[in-house]
């Protein structure tokens, strides 16, 4: 049975903070979205390893250790503040979504090892999928729940809806959730081998899309219930009201060509958050511009929203972020966040010619205005079928 939000424990958006192949913080990230710039460029310094344009994060070298934890601090060191959170110890927890987590220490380790198998190995704190989930617990002295969820490229979403049964269940009292991942070699060279990545910079929802451009960064929401920021004099940036997950079961890496799957999490996000179709306003989608994807994705909304699917504006930012994997869904939930602020939906860069076969209301060429903004739908799918999405409300609703 879907979970129900109640007036006592309603979720709310208190901080945000992110990093991204724009920069250092929200308005960064924002402002390129929304203004349909790409992050995603060319990198003649990883010239035969990158399968085509990424979007690197510039305030963090390539070659820097620990560089998923890096990013992750700074989000969360943003967001944290933003929310202008004081807490300290076990009423707050952390949730972190991540594909690869601290795995830069570990490349880095088994390298040295295989050049010098005599040398004793090393073991750094922070080099497994938990790394930077601990490293923020750490600096925040959060000694409440600290969880990490990695189910591929919807760990993003993950994270939030772990938050969220969390703060329903009171186990914390703030919950700083989001997600980060950082490239490296390792993951270039295995999606260079998945062939799911354009040599160009992609096209989400493109008649002629052919892949993927990969991006790395980190976003973080601080999550409290109402009641308690609105006790403290927290400003309510939005709620967030509902998550649904389920998992297609069909293939390693491809997802299930209708939908079937992703439509199941979107409508279990819908009911959590006791609302129907009619009332999503935007969807912000997966749209990784990959053949099968965008269109298994236009299939899914069809089934969870029926008609209204056509008529609330669609957009992916995967063609200006670049596919950040496990800190897809919380980048994306930070600029719905904004997008809800705003009343600006960003457009999806890259999208020129619009496949037939995907009839929906796509924001292309420049930011699109819906003063009127109330709900953000936004949707996450990845490897091994896995799919999450989470539900979004304009903070004065």
């Amino acid at each position: 049975m879907p979970r129900r939000a109640t007036a006592r424990d309603r979720v709310v958006v208190t901080g945000l903070g992110a990093v991204s192949g724009f920069g250092a913080g929200v308005e960064a990230t924002w402002s390129g979205v929304v203004e349909g710039r790409r992050a995603v460029a060319a990198r003649p310094e990883l010239a035969g390893l990158a399968p085509g344009p990424i979007a690197l994060v510039p305030t963090v070298p390539f070659d820097a250790p620990a560089r998923a934890t890096t990013m992750a601090l700074f989000a969360a060191r943003e967001a944290i503040t933003d929310a202008g959170v004081t807490a300290r110890g076990a009423s707050v927890g952390v949730t972190l979504g991540t594909t690869l987590g601290g795995i830069h220490g570990w490349l880095r380790t088994v390298r040295e090892h295989v050049a010098a198998p005599e040398a004793e190995l090393a073991a750094p704190r922070r080099w497994t999928w938990s790394g930077p989930a601990r490293a923020i617990a750490e600096e925040l002295h959060a000694e409440g729940p600290t969880l990490v969820a990695s189910v591929a490229c919807a760990s993003g979403n993950a994270a939030l809806g772990l938050a969220i049964d969390l703060l329903r269940r009171h186990a914390c009292d703030v919950v700083v959730a989001g997600g980060a991942d950082a490239l490296s070699d390792f993951v270039i060279a295995g999606f260079g081998c998945l062939k799911a990545c354009d040599a160009e910079p992609s096209r989400p929802f493109d008649r002629t899309r052919r892949g993927l451009n990969l991006g790395e960064g980190a976003a973080f929401l601080v999550l409290e219930r109402e009641a308690d920021a609105r006790a403290r004099g927290a400003r309510v940036r939005a709620f967030l009201d509902g998550y649904g997950s389920a998992a297609d079961a069909v293939h390693m890496t491809g997802p299930d060509r209708e939908g079937r799957g992703a439509a199941r999490a979107m409508r279990a996000a819908l009911a959590d958050a006791g609302l129907d179709a009619a009332t999503v306003g935007h969807i912000s989608s997966h749209g990784t511009a990959t053949v099968f994807n965008d269109l298994m994705e236009a299939k899914a909304l069809a089934l969870a929203l029926g008609e209204h699917a056509g008529r609330a504006p669609v957009n992916s930012v995967k063609g200006a972020l670049g596919h950040t994997l496990g800190a897809a869904g919380a980048l994306e939930a930070v600029l719905s966040v904004r997008a809800l602020e705003t009343g600006l939906v960003p457009p999806t860069a890259g999208l020129g010619e619009r496949d037939p076969e995907i009839p929906l209301d796509l924001v292309a060429g420049e930011a699109r205005a819906v003063p009127s903004l109330q709900v953000v739908l936004s949707t996450s799918s990845g490897f091994g079928g896995t799919n999450a999405a989470v539900v979004l409300r304009r903070g004065d609703s």
